[in-house]
Protein backbone atom coordinates (compact mmCIF):
# COMPACT_ATOMS: atom_id res chain seq x y z
CA UNK A 1 0.00 0.00 0.00
CA UNK A 2 1.49 3.36 -1.01
CA UNK A 3 1.48 6.46 1.19
CA UNK A 4 -1.25 8.18 -0.83
CA UNK A 5 -3.64 5.23 -0.35
CA UNK A 6 -2.86 5.04 3.38
CA UNK A 7 -3.50 8.75 3.76
CA UNK A 8 -6.81 8.52 1.89
CA UNK A 9 -7.96 5.63 4.11
CA UNK A 10 -7.15 7.71 7.20
CA UNK A 11 -9.04 10.71 5.80
CA UNK A 12 -12.13 8.61 5.09
CA UNK A 13 -11.90 7.00 8.55
CA UNK A 14 -11.83 10.43 10.19
CA UNK A 15 -14.79 11.61 8.10
CA UNK A 16 -16.81 8.63 9.31
CA UNK A 17 -15.81 8.94 12.96
CA UNK A 18 -16.84 12.62 12.98
CA UNK A 19 -20.30 11.79 11.62
CA UNK A 20 -23.21 12.04 14.08
CA UNK A 21 -24.47 8.52 13.26
CA UNK A 22 -21.12 6.96 14.18
CA UNK A 23 -20.70 9.24 17.20
CA UNK A 24 -23.87 7.71 18.69
CA UNK A 25 -22.37 4.21 18.47
CA UNK A 26 -19.00 3.83 20.26
CA UNK A 27 -18.97 0.10 19.47
CA UNK A 28 -19.14 0.72 15.71
CA UNK A 29 -16.45 3.42 15.96
CA UNK A 30 -14.20 0.94 17.77
CA UNK A 31 -14.81 -1.71 15.12
CA UNK A 32 -14.08 0.73 12.29
CA UNK A 33 -10.83 1.88 13.93
CA UNK A 34 -9.74 -1.73 14.47
CA UNK A 35 -10.35 -2.68 10.83
CA UNK A 36 -8.56 0.41 9.51
CA UNK A 37 -5.58 -0.05 11.84
CA UNK A 38 -5.27 -3.68 10.77
CA UNK A 39 -5.40 -2.65 7.11
CA UNK A 40 -2.72 0.00 7.61
CA UNK A 41 -0.48 -2.46 9.47
CA UNK A 42 0.10 -4.35 6.23
CA UNK A 43 -0.69 -7.71 7.84
CA UNK A 44 -1.66 -10.11 5.05
CA UNK A 45 -3.27 -12.71 7.33
CA UNK A 46 -7.08 -12.50 6.87
CA UNK A 47 -8.98 -11.52 9.99
CA UNK A 48 -11.21 -14.16 11.57
CA UNK A 49 -14.46 -13.81 13.50
CA UNK A 50 -12.72 -14.86 16.72
CA UNK A 51 -10.11 -12.09 16.40
CA UNK A 52 -12.79 -9.50 15.69
CA UNK A 53 -14.84 -10.63 18.68
CA UNK A 54 -12.00 -10.75 21.23
CA UNK A 55 -9.71 -7.93 20.06
CA UNK A 56 -12.24 -5.43 18.69
CA UNK A 57 -15.52 -6.18 20.44
CA UNK A 58 -14.33 -7.12 23.93
CA UNK A 59 -15.59 -10.70 24.03
CA UNK A 60 -13.93 -13.25 26.34
CA UNK A 61 -11.28 -15.70 25.13
CA UNK A 62 -13.81 -18.55 25.30
CA UNK A 63 -15.86 -16.94 22.50
CA UNK A 64 -17.14 -19.58 20.04
CA UNK A 65 -17.32 -18.22 16.50
CA UNK A 66 -19.11 -21.35 15.30
CA UNK A 67 -22.19 -20.80 17.46
CA UNK A 68 -22.17 -17.01 18.02
CA UNK A 69 -22.81 -14.82 14.96
CA UNK A 70 -22.17 -11.54 16.83
CA UNK A 71 -19.15 -10.42 14.71
CA UNK A 72 -21.00 -11.11 11.46
CA UNK A 73 -24.04 -9.18 12.68
CA UNK A 74 -21.95 -6.14 13.61
CA UNK A 75 -20.07 -6.30 10.29
CA UNK A 76 -23.45 -6.25 8.55
CA UNK A 77 -24.46 -3.22 10.60
CA UNK A 78 -21.16 -1.49 9.78
CA UNK A 79 -21.73 -2.19 6.07
CA UNK A 80 -25.15 -0.49 6.26
CA UNK A 81 -23.74 2.48 8.18
CA UNK A 82 -21.07 2.94 5.53
CA UNK A 83 -23.69 2.82 2.77
CA UNK A 84 -25.84 5.38 4.56
CA UNK A 85 -22.91 7.72 5.25
CA UNK A 86 -21.79 7.86 1.63
CA UNK A 87 -25.41 8.14 0.51
CA UNK A 88 -25.75 11.27 2.65
CA UNK A 89 -22.30 12.79 2.19
CA UNK A 90 -20.91 11.54 -1.11
CA UNK A 91 -17.21 11.84 -1.90
CA UNK A 92 -14.78 10.78 -4.59
CA UNK A 93 -13.62 7.70 -2.67
CA UNK A 94 -15.19 5.56 0.02
CA UNK A 95 -14.43 2.85 2.54
CA UNK A 96 -16.26 -0.45 2.06
CA UNK A 97 -16.14 -3.97 3.43
CA UNK A 98 -14.70 -6.61 1.15
CA UNK A 99 -17.27 -9.28 0.16
CA UNK A 100 -17.35 -12.20 2.59
CA UNK A 101 -14.28 -10.93 4.48
CA UNK A 102 -13.48 -8.97 7.63
CA UNK A 103 -11.48 -6.42 5.64
CA UNK A 104 -11.86 -2.70 5.03
CA UNK A 105 -11.08 -1.53 1.48
CA UNK A 106 -10.75 1.83 -0.28
CA UNK A 107 -12.50 2.20 -3.63
CA UNK A 108 -14.05 4.82 -5.90
CA UNK A 109 -17.50 5.99 -4.83
CA UNK A 110 -19.56 4.54 -7.69
CA UNK A 111 -17.99 1.14 -8.17
CA UNK A 112 -18.95 -1.82 -10.33
CA UNK A 113 -21.21 -4.05 -8.29
CA UNK A 114 -19.94 -7.27 -6.75
CA UNK A 115 -22.36 -9.39 -8.78
CA UNK A 116 -21.24 -7.71 -12.01
CA UNK A 117 -17.61 -8.37 -11.06
CA UNK A 118 -18.40 -12.03 -10.44
CA UNK A 119 -20.17 -12.25 -13.81
CA UNK A 120 -17.22 -10.67 -15.63
CA UNK A 121 -14.88 -13.02 -13.79
CA UNK A 122 -16.90 -16.03 -14.91
CA UNK A 123 -16.88 -14.81 -18.50
CA UNK A 124 -13.13 -14.30 -18.34
CA UNK A 125 -12.59 -17.72 -16.83
CA UNK A 126 -14.81 -19.77 -19.12
CA UNK A 127 -15.75 -17.53 -22.04
CA UNK A 128 -14.59 -16.97 -25.57
CA UNK A 129 -10.84 -16.65 -24.87
CA UNK A 130 -10.56 -20.07 -23.30
CA UNK A 131 -12.89 -21.46 -25.93
CA UNK A 132 -10.53 -20.33 -28.71
CA UNK A 133 -7.49 -21.73 -26.93
CA UNK A 134 -9.30 -25.01 -26.46
CA UNK A 135 -10.27 -25.16 -30.12
CA UNK A 136 -6.72 -24.62 -31.38
CA UNK A 137 -5.48 -27.22 -28.91
CA UNK A 138 -8.03 -29.71 -30.23
CA UNK A 139 -6.96 -28.91 -33.79
CA UNK A 140 -3.30 -29.61 -33.04
CA UNK A 141 -4.22 -32.81 -31.22
CA UNK A 142 -6.30 -33.91 -34.21
CA UNK A 143 -3.38 -33.38 -36.57
CA UNK A 144 -1.18 -35.54 -34.36
CA UNK A 145 -3.61 -38.41 -33.80
CA UNK A 146 -5.57 -38.46 -37.00
CA UNK A 147 -9.34 -38.88 -37.37
CA UNK A 148 -11.06 -40.43 -34.36
CA UNK A 149 -13.83 -42.99 -34.67
CA UNK A 150 -17.48 -42.01 -34.16
CA UNK A 151 -17.53 -44.02 -30.92
CA UNK A 152 -14.53 -42.13 -29.56
CA UNK A 153 -16.15 -38.79 -30.42
CA UNK A 154 -19.42 -39.73 -28.68
CA UNK A 155 -17.52 -40.85 -25.56
CA UNK A 156 -15.57 -37.62 -25.50
CA UNK A 157 -18.77 -35.54 -25.88
CA UNK A 158 -20.42 -37.42 -22.97
CA UNK A 159 -17.35 -36.83 -20.80
CA UNK A 160 -17.32 -33.13 -21.75
CA UNK A 161 -21.02 -32.78 -20.92
CA UNK A 162 -20.58 -34.45 -17.51
CA UNK A 163 -17.54 -32.30 -16.77
CA UNK A 164 -19.37 -29.15 -17.84
CA UNK A 165 -22.38 -29.93 -15.63
CA UNK A 166 -20.08 -30.68 -12.68
CA UNK A 167 -18.25 -27.37 -13.11
CA UNK A 168 -21.56 -25.51 -13.41
CA UNK A 169 -22.89 -27.11 -10.21
CA UNK A 170 -19.65 -26.24 -8.42
CA UNK A 171 -19.89 -22.62 -9.56
CA UNK A 172 -23.52 -22.43 -8.44
CA UNK A 173 -22.61 -23.87 -5.05
CA UNK A 174 -19.78 -21.34 -4.63
CA UNK A 175 -22.05 -18.50 -5.70
CA UNK A 176 -24.78 -19.60 -3.25
CA UNK A 177 -22.23 -19.78 -0.44
CA UNK A 178 -20.91 -16.30 -1.20
CA UNK A 179 -24.45 -14.95 -1.49
CA UNK A 180 -25.40 -16.34 1.90
CA UNK A 181 -22.28 -14.83 3.47
CA UNK A 182 -23.06 -11.51 1.85
CA UNK A 183 -26.59 -11.54 3.33
CA UNK A 184 -25.01 -11.97 6.79
CA UNK A 185 -25.77 -15.29 8.41
CA UNK A 186 -27.99 -14.83 11.42
CA UNK A 187 -29.80 -11.73 10.16
CA UNK A 188 -33.51 -11.37 9.49
CA UNK A 189 -34.37 -10.89 5.82
CA UNK A 190 -36.04 -7.49 6.12
CA UNK A 191 -37.42 -5.82 2.97
CA UNK A 192 -34.60 -4.10 1.09
CA UNK A 193 -35.28 -0.62 -0.27
CA UNK A 194 -33.09 1.22 -2.79
CA UNK A 195 -33.07 5.02 -2.74
CA UNK A 196 -32.98 6.90 -6.03
CA UNK A 197 -32.37 10.53 -5.08
CA UNK A 198 -31.19 13.32 -7.41
CA UNK A 199 -27.61 14.58 -7.22
CA UNK A 200 -27.50 18.37 -7.41
CA UNK A 201 -24.66 20.12 -9.21
CA UNK A 202 -22.17 21.30 -6.54
CA UNK A 203 -22.48 25.02 -5.99
CA UNK A 204 -25.87 25.24 -7.66
CA UNK A 205 -28.76 27.10 -6.08
CA UNK A 206 -30.63 23.86 -5.31
CA UNK A 207 -27.64 21.89 -3.95
CA UNK A 208 -28.19 22.75 -0.28
CA UNK A 209 -31.94 22.19 -0.50
CA UNK A 210 -31.47 18.84 -2.20
CA UNK A 211 -28.92 17.74 0.39
CA UNK A 212 -31.11 18.85 3.32
CA UNK A 213 -34.20 17.02 2.02
CA UNK A 214 -32.24 13.87 1.11
CA UNK A 215 -30.53 13.75 4.51
CA UNK A 216 -33.85 14.25 6.31
CA UNK A 217 -35.41 11.38 4.39
CA UNK A 218 -32.43 9.05 4.85
CA UNK A 219 -32.35 9.62 8.63
CA UNK A 220 -36.10 9.14 8.86
CA UNK A 221 -36.13 5.94 6.82
CA UNK A 222 -33.21 4.48 8.75
CA UNK A 223 -34.93 5.20 12.06
CA UNK A 224 -37.33 2.29 11.51
CA UNK A 225 -35.94 -1.15 12.24
CA UNK A 226 -38.14 -3.16 9.86
CA UNK A 227 -36.44 -2.25 6.55
CA UNK A 228 -32.94 -2.11 5.09
CA UNK A 229 -32.03 1.03 3.13
CA UNK A 230 -29.44 1.11 0.30
CA UNK A 231 -28.20 3.66 -2.20
CA UNK A 232 -29.18 2.76 -5.74
CA UNK A 233 -26.26 4.52 -7.44
CA UNK A 234 -23.11 2.82 -6.08
CA UNK A 235 -24.57 -0.66 -6.52
CA UNK A 236 -27.37 -0.69 -9.13
CA UNK A 237 -27.60 -4.46 -8.93
CA UNK A 238 -28.59 -4.44 -5.23
CA UNK A 239 -31.44 -6.94 -5.02
CA UNK A 240 -33.97 -4.54 -3.50
CA UNK A 241 -37.56 -5.20 -4.57
CA UNK A 242 -38.56 -1.62 -3.72
CA UNK A 243 -37.30 1.76 -4.90
CA UNK A 244 -38.09 5.10 -3.24
CA UNK A 245 -37.57 7.80 -5.85
CA UNK A 246 -37.34 11.52 -5.18
CA UNK A 247 -37.56 14.10 -7.92
CA UNK A 248 -38.16 17.84 -8.12
CA UNK A 249 -40.93 19.15 -10.34
CA UNK A 250 -40.67 22.43 -12.24
CA UNK A 251 -43.21 25.07 -11.35
CA UNK A 252 -46.31 25.19 -13.52
CA UNK A 253 -47.18 28.38 -15.34
CA UNK A 254 -49.74 29.42 -12.71
CA UNK A 255 -47.62 28.49 -9.67
CA UNK A 256 -44.95 30.40 -7.82
CA UNK A 257 -43.04 27.62 -6.08
CA UNK A 258 -41.64 24.29 -7.22
CA UNK A 259 -42.80 20.94 -5.90
CA UNK A 260 -41.20 17.59 -5.18
CA UNK A 261 -42.57 14.11 -5.67
CA UNK A 262 -41.89 10.92 -3.73
CA UNK A 263 -42.69 7.56 -5.30
CA UNK A 264 -42.54 3.96 -4.14
CA UNK A 265 -41.86 1.70 -7.12
CA UNK A 266 -41.82 -2.01 -7.71
CA UNK A 267 -38.28 -2.42 -8.95
CA UNK A 268 -39.06 -5.38 -11.17
CA UNK A 269 -42.08 -4.02 -13.01
CA UNK A 270 -41.62 -0.28 -12.50
CA UNK A 271 -45.19 -0.06 -11.15
CA UNK A 272 -45.93 3.01 -9.02
CA UNK A 273 -47.21 1.63 -5.72
CA UNK A 274 -47.47 4.94 -3.85
CA UNK A 275 -46.78 8.58 -4.64
CA UNK A 276 -47.08 11.97 -3.01
CA UNK A 277 -46.44 15.51 -4.27
CA UNK A 278 -45.17 17.98 -1.67
CA UNK A 279 -44.91 21.79 -1.92
CA UNK A 280 -41.50 23.34 -1.25
CA UNK A 281 -42.55 26.88 -0.35
CA UNK A 282 -42.85 26.51 3.45
CA UNK A 283 -39.96 24.63 5.06
CA UNK A 284 -41.90 23.84 8.24
CA UNK A 285 -44.81 22.32 6.32
CA UNK A 286 -42.41 20.47 4.03
CA UNK A 287 -40.56 18.78 6.91
CA UNK A 288 -43.82 17.68 8.54
CA UNK A 289 -45.05 16.27 5.22
CA UNK A 290 -41.74 14.47 4.73
CA UNK A 291 -42.15 12.91 8.19
CA UNK A 292 -45.66 11.79 7.29
CA UNK A 293 -44.35 10.32 4.03
CA UNK A 294 -41.67 8.33 5.88
CA UNK A 295 -44.33 6.86 8.19
CA UNK A 296 -46.61 6.12 5.21
CA UNK A 297 -43.78 4.23 3.50
CA UNK A 298 -41.88 2.31 6.20
CA UNK A 299 -43.96 2.67 9.36
CA UNK A 300 -45.46 -0.31 11.18
CA UNK A 301 -48.62 -0.04 9.06
CA UNK A 302 -47.00 1.66 6.04
CA UNK A 303 -47.17 0.75 2.37
CA UNK A 304 -44.26 -1.70 2.38
CA UNK A 305 -45.56 -3.51 5.46
CA UNK A 306 -49.02 -3.79 3.92
CA UNK A 307 -47.62 -5.15 0.63
CA UNK A 308 -45.50 -7.72 2.46
CA UNK A 309 -48.43 -8.68 4.70
CA UNK A 310 -50.59 -9.36 1.63
CA UNK A 311 -47.99 -11.96 0.56
CA UNK A 312 -47.52 -13.61 3.95
CA UNK A 313 -51.06 -13.36 5.39
CA UNK A 314 -51.28 -15.90 8.24
CA UNK A 315 -47.59 -16.83 8.16
CA UNK A 316 -46.17 -17.03 11.71
CA UNK A 317 -42.69 -18.14 10.64
CA UNK A 318 -39.74 -16.90 12.69
CA UNK A 319 -38.25 -13.57 11.66
CA UNK A 320 -39.89 -10.95 9.48
CA UNK A 321 -43.25 -12.75 8.96
CA UNK A 322 -43.70 -12.92 12.73
CA UNK A 323 -42.91 -9.20 13.11
CA UNK A 324 -45.58 -8.40 10.52
CA UNK A 325 -48.09 -10.50 12.42
CA UNK A 326 -47.22 -8.64 15.62
CA UNK A 327 -47.85 -5.26 13.97
CA UNK A 328 -51.17 -6.55 12.67
CA UNK A 329 -52.12 -7.74 16.16
CA UNK A 330 -51.27 -4.35 17.70
CA UNK A 331 -53.44 -2.61 15.10
CA UNK A 332 -56.49 -4.88 15.24
CA UNK A 333 -56.07 -6.55 18.66
CA UNK A 334 -57.62 -9.83 17.54
CA UNK A 335 -57.55 -12.04 20.69
CA UNK A 336 -56.90 -15.26 18.76
CA UNK A 337 -53.63 -13.83 17.44
CA UNK A 338 -52.14 -12.95 20.82
CA UNK A 339 -50.73 -16.36 21.73
CA UNK A 340 -49.32 -17.40 18.31
CA UNK A 341 -47.76 -13.96 17.84
CA UNK A 342 -45.95 -14.03 21.18
CA UNK A 343 -44.90 -17.65 20.65
CA UNK A 344 -43.42 -16.90 17.24
CA UNK A 345 -41.58 -13.87 18.67
CA UNK A 346 -39.96 -16.11 21.28
CA UNK A 347 -39.06 -18.65 18.57
CA UNK A 348 -37.60 -15.85 16.44
CA UNK A 349 -35.31 -14.68 19.23
CA UNK A 350 -33.96 -18.22 19.49
CA UNK A 351 -32.90 -18.03 15.83
CA UNK A 352 -31.88 -14.35 15.70
CA UNK A 353 -30.57 -13.52 19.19
CA UNK A 354 -28.52 -10.52 18.01
CA UNK A 355 -31.27 -8.60 16.20
CA UNK A 356 -31.94 -5.51 18.31
CA UNK A 357 -35.20 -4.66 16.54
CA UNK A 358 -36.61 -8.16 17.10
CA UNK A 359 -35.60 -8.10 20.78
CA UNK A 360 -37.26 -4.69 21.14
CA UNK A 361 -40.52 -5.95 19.68
CA UNK A 362 -40.41 -9.02 21.95
CA UNK A 363 -39.95 -6.73 24.96
CA UNK A 364 -42.85 -4.57 23.75
CA UNK A 365 -45.01 -7.69 23.35
CA UNK A 366 -44.02 -9.06 26.76
CA UNK A 367 -44.99 -5.76 28.35
CA UNK A 368 -48.27 -5.51 26.43
CA UNK A 369 -49.42 -9.05 27.36
CA UNK A 370 -49.28 -8.45 31.12
CA UNK A 371 -52.56 -9.52 32.63
CA UNK A 372 -53.49 -11.75 29.69
CA UNK A 373 -53.55 -15.53 29.43
CA UNK A 374 -50.09 -15.90 27.84
CA UNK A 375 -47.15 -15.69 30.22
CA UNK A 376 -43.91 -14.94 28.39
CA UNK A 377 -40.74 -16.55 29.70
CA UNK A 378 -38.98 -13.22 29.05
CA UNK A 379 -38.95 -10.14 31.26
CA UNK A 380 -39.75 -6.97 29.33
CA UNK A 381 -36.99 -4.96 31.02
CA UNK A 382 -34.36 -7.71 30.72
CA UNK A 383 -34.91 -8.22 27.00
CA UNK A 384 -35.14 -4.44 26.46
CA UNK A 385 -31.72 -4.00 28.08
CA UNK A 386 -30.27 -6.66 25.80
CA UNK A 387 -31.70 -4.91 22.73
CA UNK A 388 -30.27 -1.55 23.76
CA UNK A 389 -26.86 -3.11 24.48
CA UNK A 390 -26.81 -4.49 20.93
CA UNK A 391 -27.77 -1.17 19.34
CA UNK A 392 -27.50 1.97 21.47
CA UNK A 393 -29.09 4.18 18.82
CA UNK A 394 -32.11 1.96 18.18
CA UNK A 395 -35.10 4.14 19.03
CA UNK A 396 -37.33 1.14 19.72
CA UNK A 397 -34.77 -0.45 22.06
CA UNK A 398 -34.58 2.76 24.07
CA UNK A 399 -38.36 3.04 24.14
CA UNK A 400 -39.02 -0.46 25.49
CA UNK A 401 -36.70 0.33 28.41
CA UNK A 402 -38.89 3.38 29.00
CA UNK A 403 -42.07 1.32 28.70
CA UNK A 404 -40.78 -1.29 31.16
CA UNK A 405 -39.89 1.46 33.65
CA UNK A 406 -43.31 3.11 33.32
CA UNK A 407 -45.09 -0.18 33.93
CA UNK A 408 -42.94 -0.74 37.02
CA UNK A 409 -44.12 2.63 38.36
CA UNK A 410 -40.84 4.50 37.68
CA UNK A 411 -42.07 7.59 35.85
CA UNK A 412 -38.76 9.49 36.02
CA UNK A 413 -36.72 6.72 34.38
CA UNK A 414 -39.49 6.05 31.88
CA UNK A 415 -39.69 9.68 30.78
CA UNK A 416 -35.90 9.99 30.42
CA UNK A 417 -35.52 6.90 28.22
CA UNK A 418 -38.71 7.72 26.30
CA UNK A 419 -37.54 11.21 25.38
CA UNK A 420 -34.21 9.77 24.23
CA UNK A 421 -36.11 7.32 22.02
CA UNK A 422 -38.09 10.16 20.42
CA UNK A 423 -34.86 12.05 19.75
CA UNK A 424 -33.47 9.00 17.98
CA UNK A 425 -36.58 8.62 15.83
CA UNK A 426 -39.04 11.53 16.03
CA UNK A 427 -41.03 10.05 13.12
CA UNK A 428 -42.18 6.85 14.84
CA UNK A 429 -45.82 7.35 15.92
CA UNK A 430 -45.79 4.18 18.02
CA UNK A 431 -42.97 5.54 20.17
CA UNK A 432 -44.28 9.09 20.56
CA UNK A 433 -47.86 7.88 21.00
CA UNK A 434 -47.19 5.36 23.75
CA UNK A 435 -44.74 7.70 25.44
CA UNK A 436 -47.49 10.31 25.58
CA UNK A 437 -49.90 7.72 26.92
CA UNK A 438 -47.60 6.69 29.77
CA UNK A 439 -46.60 10.26 30.59
CA UNK A 440 -50.26 11.23 30.86
CA UNK A 441 -50.66 8.38 33.34
CA UNK A 442 -47.76 9.87 35.32
CA UNK A 443 -49.41 13.32 35.26
CA UNK A 444 -46.61 14.71 33.12
CA UNK A 445 -47.78 17.81 31.26
CA UNK A 446 -45.70 16.94 28.18
CA UNK A 447 -47.64 13.73 27.62
CA UNK A 448 -50.35 15.26 25.47
CA UNK A 449 -47.75 16.83 23.18
CA UNK A 450 -46.22 13.45 22.35
CA UNK A 451 -49.60 11.76 21.90
CA UNK A 452 -50.85 14.55 19.62
CA UNK A 453 -47.65 14.24 17.56
CA UNK A 454 -48.42 10.57 16.90
CA UNK A 455 -51.91 11.42 15.61
CA UNK A 456 -50.41 14.15 13.43
CA UNK A 457 -47.91 11.75 11.85
CA UNK A 458 -50.12 8.74 11.27
CA UNK A 459 -53.87 8.46 10.67
CA UNK A 460 -53.48 4.77 11.61
CA UNK A 461 -51.94 5.55 15.01
CA UNK A 462 -53.01 3.31 17.85
CA UNK A 463 -56.56 4.12 18.93
CA UNK A 464 -55.50 4.17 22.57
CA UNK A 465 -53.35 7.18 21.73
CA UNK A 466 -56.36 9.01 20.29
CA UNK A 467 -58.19 8.17 23.50
CA UNK A 468 -55.33 9.67 25.53
CA UNK A 469 -55.61 12.97 23.66
CA UNK A 470 -59.39 12.98 24.10
CA UNK A 471 -58.87 12.23 27.79
CA UNK A 472 -56.69 15.32 28.18
CA UNK A 473 -59.46 17.37 26.57
CA UNK A 474 -61.84 16.01 29.18
CA UNK A 475 -59.47 17.07 31.95
CA UNK A 476 -59.70 20.62 30.55
CA UNK A 477 -63.49 20.26 30.57
CA UNK A 478 -63.55 20.50 26.75
CA UNK A 479 -66.20 17.79 26.39
CA UNK A 480 -67.30 18.84 22.90
CA UNK A 481 -63.81 18.42 21.44
CA UNK A 482 -63.30 15.13 23.30
CA UNK A 483 -66.58 13.70 22.02
CA UNK A 484 -65.86 14.82 18.45
CA UNK A 485 -62.40 13.23 18.46
CA UNK A 486 -63.69 10.01 20.03
CA UNK A 487 -66.60 9.75 17.61
CA UNK A 488 -64.32 10.39 14.65
CA UNK A 489 -61.90 7.59 15.52
CA UNK A 490 -64.64 5.16 16.56
CA UNK A 491 -66.34 5.66 13.18
CA UNK A 492 -63.12 5.08 11.18
CA UNK A 493 -61.65 2.37 13.39
CA UNK A 494 -61.04 -1.16 12.02
CA UNK A 495 -61.82 -2.46 15.53
CA UNK A 496 -63.46 -1.29 18.72
CA UNK A 497 -61.23 0.26 21.36
CA UNK A 498 -62.36 0.39 25.00
CA UNK A 499 -60.32 3.51 25.76
CA UNK A 500 -62.00 5.45 22.96
CA UNK A 501 -65.40 4.18 24.07
CA UNK A 502 -64.59 5.33 27.59
CA UNK A 503 -63.73 8.88 26.49
CA UNK A 504 -66.93 8.91 24.45
CA UNK A 505 -68.90 7.82 27.54
CA UNK A 506 -67.22 10.40 29.81
CA UNK A 507 -67.71 13.24 27.30
CA UNK A 508 -71.39 12.28 26.89
CA UNK A 509 -71.84 12.32 30.66
CA UNK A 510 -70.03 15.64 30.95
CA UNK A 511 -72.41 17.08 28.33
CA UNK A 512 -75.27 15.71 30.49
CA UNK A 513 -76.36 13.19 27.82
CA UNK A 514 -77.04 10.55 30.48
CA UNK A 515 -79.03 8.18 28.30
CA UNK A 516 -76.26 7.90 25.70
CA UNK A 517 -73.63 7.51 28.43
CA UNK A 518 -75.60 4.66 30.09
CA UNK A 519 -76.15 2.90 26.76
CA UNK A 520 -72.46 3.00 25.81
CA UNK A 521 -71.33 1.98 29.33
CA UNK A 522 -73.59 -1.07 29.28
CA UNK A 523 -72.08 -2.18 25.95
CA UNK A 524 -68.54 -1.64 27.22
CA UNK A 525 -68.96 -3.61 30.45
CA UNK A 526 -70.80 -6.41 28.65
CA UNK A 527 -67.77 -7.05 26.42
CA UNK A 528 -65.81 -8.07 29.51
CA UNK A 529 -68.54 -10.22 31.05
CA UNK A 530 -69.44 -7.50 33.57
CA UNK A 531 -72.56 -5.42 34.15
CA UNK A 532 -73.18 -1.69 34.22
CA UNK A 533 -73.25 -1.96 38.03
CA UNK A 534 -69.67 -3.33 38.17
CA UNK A 535 -67.12 -1.04 39.90
CA UNK A 536 -65.46 1.27 37.42
CA UNK A 537 -61.94 0.34 38.59
CA UNK A 538 -62.65 -3.35 37.93
CA UNK A 539 -63.84 -2.53 34.41
CA UNK A 540 -60.78 -0.37 33.66
CA UNK A 541 -58.34 -3.04 34.88
CA UNK A 542 -59.59 -5.42 32.18
CA UNK A 543 -57.60 -3.59 29.49
CA UNK A 544 -55.38 -1.01 31.24
CA UNK A 545 -52.10 -2.30 32.71
CA UNK A 546 -50.71 0.88 34.28
CA UNK A 547 -52.14 1.55 37.78
CA UNK A 548 -51.16 5.21 37.39
CA UNK A 549 -53.32 5.55 34.30
CA UNK A 550 -56.27 3.89 36.07
CA UNK A 551 -55.92 6.34 38.95
CA UNK A 552 -55.84 9.25 36.49
CA UNK A 553 -59.00 8.05 34.73
CA UNK A 554 -60.78 7.50 38.02
CA UNK A 555 -60.10 11.15 38.92
CA UNK A 556 -61.97 12.28 35.81
CA UNK A 557 -64.58 9.57 36.35
CA UNK A 558 -65.37 10.96 39.79
CA UNK A 559 -65.14 14.58 38.62
CA UNK A 560 -67.80 13.99 35.98
CA UNK A 561 -70.07 12.47 38.61
CA UNK A 562 -70.45 9.23 36.68
CA UNK A 563 -71.72 7.28 39.70
CA UNK A 564 -74.67 9.65 40.12
CA UNK A 565 -75.37 10.06 36.41
CA UNK A 566 -75.22 6.33 35.71
CA UNK A 567 -77.30 5.42 38.75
Amino acid sequence: MDDATSQQICLERDRLLNDAEFARSPRMCKLLRFLVDYKLSGNKVPLKAYTIATDALGRDEDFDAQTDSYPRVLMGRLRRMLENFYLRNGGENRLSLAPSKYEIILEPNGRCSKSQTMLIGRRGASGEGIGRASTSHQSRAGQRSGVRTASQRRSRRRFSNILGISILLLLLSMWSYLFLLEREDGEIDYPRVALDFPVAQPGSESAERTKAISNHLVRGLNGFGGVRIFDMRPDPSEDSPYVIRLRFLDAAADQVEDQMELRLLDRGSGEIMWSKVLPLADEGILMLELDKAVVALVGSHGEIAQIEMSKLKDDYSAGYPCLLQFDSYIRYREPQKRKPVLECLENSVGLFPNDAHLLSILAFGANMQRGFDFESKYSGMDIARQAEALDHHSAMANFVIAQSAFLAGDCVTGAAWGKKAVQLNPQDPRISGYLGLYMIGCKDLDGEKYAARALELDPNADLTVAAAVAFQMLKRRDAEAAKQLSSEYIASSPRYDPSLELTYILSSAMLDDREEARRAWKILTGRYGLTEKSPAREVLSRWIVSPFLIDEIMTVFDGVGMAEKMG
